[in-house]
């Protein structure tokens, strides 16, 4: 399992729960396997846990299931783009980029 293998995935994936949780099992195997996609495999496997914990016991719309996924699906080809060029400072700036927007969102995850 790579990032683009689990990007390619999630953005395969039904809306939900259920997809975020596989997405995270993902990252898991990243971060054991892949050493420079370990930092975004990290920070996303965190949106992923807190999206699992906020929402899996709601019976969640599925336009606010399909925002949530296209939010992260967003984060992640950002930082698949950036893990493609192989720079360290390319996929850590990606990484600032993301947090930065998170911060500044609505946090839905």
């Amino acid at each position: 399992m790579n990032f683009h293998e689990m990007v390619q995935r999630f953005a395969a994936a039904l809306p939900g729960t259920d997809s975020f949780k596989q997405a995270n099992a993902d990252c898991e195997a990243i971060i054991r396997d892949e050493p420079f996609q370990a930092g975004a495999a990290f920070l996303v496997a965190g949106f992923c846990r807190s999206y699992v914990l906020i929402y899996e016991d709601q019976g969640l719309e599925h336009d606010f299931a399909l925002r949530n996924q296209r939010q992260l699906l967003e984060y992640m080809n950002s930082l698949q783009a950036a893990l493609a060029t192989c720079d360290h400072a390319i996929a850590h700036q990606a990484l600032i980029e993301v947090v930065t927007h998170y911060a500044r969102s609505e946090r839905i995850f």
